[in-house]
């Protein structure tokens, strides 16, 4: 059975260890239960180095114990691997060896990373290692980029536009932006008017985006709403957790977002704020910018309501 000890220690260990030779063997004394010279030696390589990943492979030689409870790799941007943002994936050793691809890296950004074991005595690390991520390709679209107004076809509220309905007076206009070290993800900034990020993926062959499960929101009544996909099915809603918001776009820069809703994670289960069957975000021109940037800034209503639909998963 595999066992998940690393995340029981994590904390502890992000704290307590500096990942230098020597402050390992001061740990390994105090949390391990035999020499280090008994623990496994753990050696790393990387591979296939590109913008947004890299393969990473470690061998694994056994020096007196014997049965390694579980493995893997932490890797991070900061040498002192800060648990803020440090990375870690659990990979099974097979023969001794163990590889694994890291995705999602930020291009021209350099990494750390060590590999790990955990036996009945204790903890063993390898050397920290180093690479850089190359440098990302050119973000194709960029007439993405600019001040939007948002127009919300809601189920429950019918057609809302953001100019009207005072999506802009707390936090701004929406704005788009290339994410930094990225060459295919946007950041649309003040969604929906309540001064969240969210992060999409941009398919430029199909002129699509996707946009993941993320924060919109926070009602003062249920915490955080995240975005979601939704469809109806005989009446009832159903929350697609683990699939992403889909949308299109035209060569305007003006994009549509499907099926999104924003719902809030309840110990009454999941609460439904909005639901929209399409959004249009609407690429604005330079007399809309200058005119959007004079607006009299107020805070807009507090999101303290849901409405009551059937809620399914899938």
């Amino acid at each position: 059975m595999k066992l998940k000890i690393i995340n029981i220690y994590i904390l502890l260990l992000s704290i307590c260890i500096s990942f230098t030779s020597c402050h390992e063997e001061v740990d390994a004394d105090f949390y391990n239960k035999t020499s280090p010279d008994a623990l496994p030696t753990i050696t790393v390589a990387s591979d296939s180095i590109s913008f947004d990943r890299v393969y990473l492979d470690a061998q694994i030689e056994i020096n007196g114990d014997s049965i390694i409870l579980e493995s893997g790799y932490m890797a991070c941007v900061d040498n002192t691997f800060p648990d803020s943002l440090l990375i870690v994936k659990t990979v099974d050793h097979n023969n001794l060896q163990m590889s694994v691809w890291f995705d999602l890296l930020v291009g021209n950004t350099k990494y750390f990373y060590k590999a790990y074991t955990y036996t009945k005595n204790g903890f063993s690390f390898s050397e920290v290692s180093s690479f850089i991520t190359t440098d990302p390709p050119v973000f194709e679209d960029t007439y993405l980029f600019g001040e939007f107004n948002q127009i919300d076809h809601s189920i429950r509220n019918g057609i809302i536009n953001g100019d009207d309905n005072e999506y802009w007076d707390a936090y701004g206009t929406m704005k788009i932006s290339q994410v930094e070290g990225t060459y295919n993800q946007i950041a649309i900034y003040n969604y929906w008017g309540y001064g969240r990020t969210v992060i999409a993926v941009v398919n430029f062959e199909d002129k699509t985006i996707e946009i993941s499960p993320q924060e919109v929101a926070v009602s003062a009544k249920d915490g955080p709403l995240l975005i979601y996909r939704w469809s109806m099915d005989n009446g009832s809603m159903n929350i697609h957790l683990d699939d992403t918001v889909k949308g299109h776009y035209d060569e305007d820069g003006n994009i549509t977002i499907l099926m999104w809703g924003a719902f809030a994670n309840t110990s009454e289960g999941y609460l439904t704020y909005e639901a929209c069957s399409e959004t249009h975000l609407v690429k604005r021109n330079e007399d809309d910018n200058n005119e959007s940037k004079s607006l009299p800034v107020k805070q807009r209503e507090v999101l303290n309501y849901s409405f009551d639909l059937p809620i399914k998963f899938r």
